[in-house]
């Protein structure tokens, strides 16, 4: 007997409440220097010499005498805010042919900031995460035990000595502890941190609690992926690279930019647009009937101070 089934009263459509897409669950670029708001895209500010705040140079004074008398140097260095811009294409006849659950506006300003912050994200980590940037280096396997190696390690010991070389060079301990997801896997499980709070408190480390530890400020870690394939490669073949790698960078920054304060770097961003470190511009090209959905970002890392900075590189296996 002939009997109709359910495709049969059922046309498939899109579903307009769940879709599946992929992309980064957050950057940490932004957080590492503080950011600087500036009103030029281009400008200087100054440096002083280190050497003269830190000489001993007051002596006792003698009835009817001169104070002793000095003073310091500085110069000035600069920064240059280049523009970084993705956009994306939507044309009129696939905009009036979509179907409700392409958001395509919404898509596209997201797929475009998205390029922005994974730009800013690799940049920082290819310019500042790597040896030969900073005051220190300090190597895994040859200057301390890789964190890896539980039964060898003593991360707590590593990172104590390593701010005393900081703060021996600046006067101020380093207060922001940057790694990369790998490296904070292995050092999250690592008996020297776990065995120092079983007796106290939960024995579940978080990033909270392992930054007391370490006595900083805050620990960011870095947790992106990308991938270098190009275009067209096949979705299978397609390989992922972690951006930040077994490293770590330990660093004084201010909280805020300060005057006369030493700092590690600083993000300058050019606001073009107020109180905003990027932006989307929306176009339209009439005569090949699209919206171009753009994003936008000024934006200038500088390392402004790199005795403020140790690297550790390859810290795991």
């Amino acid at each position: 007997m002939a009997k109709y089934t359910s495709k049969d009263v059922h046309v498939d459509q899109l579903l307009t409440n769940v879709s599946i897409g992929y992309s980064n669950a957050g950057y940490i670029a932004d957080q590492i220097f503080p950011v600087v708001p500036v009103d030029k895209q281009s400008d200087k500010y100054l440096t002083y010499d280190k050497s003269h705040w830190f000489r001993n140079e007051a002596k006792i004074r003698a009835t009817g005498t001169k104070s002793e008398r000095g003073g310091w140097n500085y110069s000035s260095d600069t920064y240059f805010c280049d523009r970084f811009s993705y956009g994306h294409e939507i044309y009129d006849e696939e905009r009036d042919n979509a179907d409700n659950a392409f958001q395509l506006d919404s898509d596209a300003a997201e797929f475009a900031t998205d390029k922005i912050l994974m730009q800013r994200e690799v940049a920082f980590a290819g310019d500042f995460f790597k040896t030969s940037v900073w005051g220190t280096d300090k190597t895994g396997g040859s200057d301390f035990t890789r964190w890896s190696d539980y039964s060898g390690s003593a991360p707590l010991v590593d990172v104590s000595g390593w701010m005393d070389l900081i703060e021996a060079s600046i006067g101020r301990e380093p207060n922001r502890l940057v790694m990369g997801k790998q490296v904070w896997t292995a050092l999250k499980w690592h008996p020297d941190l776990i065995d120092t709070i079983k007796y106290t408190q939960r024995a579940q480390m978080g990033l909270d609690l392992a930054a007391t530890l370490l006595e900083v400020d805050r620990i960011l870690v870095g947790r992106a992926i990308y991938t270098t394939s190009p275009e067209g490669t096949a979705e299978a073949s397609v390989t992922y690279s972690r951006i930040w790698g077994k490293h770590t960078l330990l660093i004084y920054v201010p909280n805020t930019p300060s005057l006369r304060q030493p700092a590690a770097g600083y993000t300058f961003t050019w606001q073009r647009v107020p109180n905003s470190l990027r932006y989307i511009k929306r176009m339209r090209d009439e005569e090949r009937e699209a919206d171009i959905i753009e994003a936008n970002a000024y934006y200038d890392h500088k390392v402004t101070g790199a005795a403020a900075g140790l690297f550790g590189s390859t810290v795991i296996a």
